[in-house]
Formats: C-alpha cells, sequence, structure tokens
C-alpha cells in the first residue's frame, strides 16, 4: 500500500501529455534567421505566442545569384490558404515578411469587425511592429494579399575621395637605343622628351639624335665612303592604356629635322637636307615608383619623301646614297613624373 501511494505522483506525471509543437517549417541557408527567432519575430506581431491550432507554415529560403535570396512560403490559416514567393537580397527580411504574413493571416479570424468605423483615427500603438497587422474590417475570404514593401539595404559607405590628382601632370625623360634604316647602317640613338600628363593622354615633345655611320660606295674608277647622320624633334600624341604600376602608351606624331651627309675618299664634299616623317609607336612603362618609371618603346617612322645624296657627274648625277622610306628604333629610358593623375 505504501509502495503504491509512492509510486502514484510519478506515474501522474507520466501520463500529462507532451503539449503539440507549432506548425512552422522553416528551411533556411546557414547565416540566414534561425526557426526559434521567426516564431520570436510572429509573436511580436501578434502580441503574444502563436498556438499550434492557428496556422500551418512551409517556408523554404534559397540563395538566388544576383538577386539575393527567394523564399517559397505555403501558408494556411483556418478554410484558407496562400503560396506566395518574395525576393530580397536579406535573409533577415524574408524571415520578417514570414511573421507578417502569419500575423495577418491569424490575427483577423481571433479578433471580431467593429460594428461601425470609429469616427476619429485609432491612436498609434506603442509597439510599431503591432501596427502592421491589418484592419480587421478588411478581412474577406478573398485569399490574402498582403502588400510587401522590401527592405531596404544599408546605405553604401560615402566612397572615399581619390587621391589622383584632377590637375594635369608632366613628365620628363631620358632614353636611347637602336636606330635601323635612317642612316647606312645599323646606329645607335639618344633623345630627351618632355610634356603633359592626363589620367588617359599623354602629349609629347622629344628631340633625337642619331648617330652617324658611313658605307663604302662603289663608283665607276672610284670608291667614296658615304657618312649620314640625323637631327629631329618630334611631337607625339599618345593614349595611356593599362592599370595600376602597368602603361602602355599607343603614339602616334609628327617629326621633322636635317640629314647631313658627307663623302669621303677621292670624292669629297658636305652636305644637309629637311627631313620629314610621321612616327607610330607603342610603348611599356613600369611605374616603379611615386615619380618615376622605366620606360621602353618600339617606333616606326615613315617617311616618302626623304633627302638624297648625289654626286654630280657628267652626262648625269650619280645617287651616293638615300634612307629608307621607313626606319624602326628600339628605345629604352627613365621617366621622372610630376603630378600625374594616373
Amino acid at each position: 500500500m505504501l509502495v503504491r501511494l509512492a509510486l502514484a505522483p510519478l506515474l501522474g506525471a507520466a501520463q500529462v501529455p507532451t503539449p503539440p509543437e507549432v506548425a512552422l517549417e522553416w528551411r533556411a541557408p546557414p547565416g540566414c534567421p534561425e526557426r526559434d527567432e521567426v516564431l520570436a519575430a510572429i509573436g511580436r506581431r501578434l502580441g503574444r505566442p502563436l498556438t499550434p491550432d492557428e496556422a500551418e507554415v512551409e517556408a523554404t529560403v534559397m540563395r538566388d545569384a544576383g538577386r539575393g535570396f527567394t523564399l517559397r512560403l505555403r501558408l494556411t490559416a483556418g478554410e484558407r490558404g496562400e503560396t506566395r514567393t518574395v525576393t530580397d537580397p536579406s535573409c533577415a527580411a524574408l524571415a520578417d515578411v514570414v511573421a507578417l504574413l502569419v500575423a495577418a493571416a491569424v490575427e483577423p479570424a481571433r479578433v471580431p469587425a467593429p460594428a461601425e468605423p470609429a469616427p476619429e483615427p485609432a491612436a498609434e500603438p506603442a509597439d510599431p511592429e503591432a501596427a502592421a497587422a491589418p484592419d480587421p474590417a478588411t478581412v474577406t475570404d478573398e485569399p490574402l494579399d498582403v502588400p510587401f514593401e522590401p527592405v531596404s539595404p544599408p546605405p553604401a559607405p560615402e566612397p572615399v575621395p581619390s587621391r589622383r590628382s584632377k590637375k594635369a601632370g608632366g613628365f620628363a625623360r631620358v632614353h636611347g637605343g637602336g636606330e635601323l634604316g635612317a642612316v647606312p647602317q645599323i646606329t645607335g640613338a639618344v633623345g630627351v622628351a618632355g610634356g603633359v600628363l592626363w589620367p588617359r593622354w599623354r602629349l609629347e615633345v622629344q628631340g633625337l639624335f642619331v648617330a652617324p655611320q658611313g658605307r663604302q660606295v662603289e663608283l665607276p674608277e672610284v670608291q667614296v665612303e658615304v657618312r649620314a647622320g640625323l637631327f629631329a624633334g618630334a611631337v607625339h600624341g599618345c593614349g595611356r592604356l593599362g592599370r595600376g604600376a602597368i602603361e602602355v602608351p599607343l603614339c602616334v606624331g609628327l617629326e621633322a629635322g636635317a640629314m647631313r651627309g658627307e663623302a669621303r675618299g677621292p670624292i669629297s664634299g658636305r652636305a644637309a637636307q629637311g627631313w620629314l616623317a610621321g612616327v607610330v609607336g607603342a610603348g611599356l612603362a613600369w611605374h616603379a615608383g611615386a615619380r618615376w618609371s622605366v620606360w621602353g618603346a618600339l617606333q616606326l617612322a615613315l617617311s616618302p619623301l626623304h633627302p638624297k645624296f648625289e654626286f654630280e657627274a657628267s652626262p648625269e648625277p650619280r645617287r651616293l646614297w638615300a634612307p629608307s622610306w621607313a626606319s624602326g628604333r628600339l628605345l629604352v629610358g627613365v621617366e621622372m613624373r610630376f603630378g600625374d593623375p594616373w
């Protein structure tokens, strides 16, 4: 008898039924609100916890490339049901959508409609979220169609002002390299340049000296050495391609100067003639520091009207040498930049 009385409370506790669980199925990627957080949001909307017999909710959130997240919601409240698909950049916003729709579906069924509308607008509720609940007077038997205004993402931070100067900069350069075609043999060339720099353009003024070279010319019964050299200046306009520390200048320009020729041997003499050529070039500049760069370029000079050095003889002049209509240069140098807006 004493044993039975001692076990009676335990037997009675074992027979207490487990309260049913709210029918809310919530599936979302990592980083989204959990199921308990969604239930808490519904409770805040209702002002009380949601009970198991009020609604059945199936909510699935999936990542949507390019648009954020997509919510697929199936909601049943009493005899009414609806299906929604909502897209938003924020997964937390979609969880709030579920809370809003569930509260809007449940609350009208529990609150009786008033006999007549109030003559004055109701006072603003203390809880701002409670104000989102629909007016019971607007409840119909149609499927719920609660307008949803997506939650705006937080404003983007203001961009940091660029340190790049808006004014034009300048540069100075010394360069040198090889040249082929303007004088009788492969030779060296040196030059200087300076100009103005914009973010994507540059204007260059160049000076160039091509070292003289000679070759032997056979004439009837005479052998003559011919030497020639070139002094020229040029103006180039260049587009500045590339990014970061690498710049690729593509240039076109006009070059003018003078070529001096000299004949040595049994026949001697000197002459100077004008030089005019169009120049195209492609270069590469590595901005190794804030103010200086390592520069290189391949240039092609086109001179359809070029000098001709001839020996005046009878009955007709004899040509000693004439430069090619196209000559090439490979140049490298060091460039100093001042206030470059690159």
